[in-house]
């Protein structure tokens, strides 16, 4: 990911990682590792525990407009109040 403002990369990914949680979707695959991505909690698997994990979430329904609705833009807290909200 590439922009001009500084940490751009990084406020994208929370607001998409957001957003998944909020629609029901239980993997993201990042497809590398890196320290710039371990900081978001990257969890490096073997090819069958991705395996596992890529079966169990095919079989949920995500709804990745579940946030703002189709078409319109999600306020930021909310994606962060998503992936830091702890129970």
């Amino acid at each position: 990911m590439f922009s001009r403002a500084t940490d751009a990369s990084k406020i994208a990914l929370v607001h998409l990682v957001g957003r998944l949680i909020h629609g029901g979707y239980t993997l993201l695959d990042a497809q590398f590792h890196n320290p710039h991505l371990e900081q978001f909690g990257l969890e490096e698997i073997t090819r069958d525990t991705f395996r596992g994990r890529l079966w169990q979430a095919l079989r949920v329904e995500g709804d990745f407009y579940s946030i703002g609705g189709r078409g319109l833009s999600t306020a930021g807290s909310t994606s962060l109040q998503a992936i830091t909200q702890m129970s």
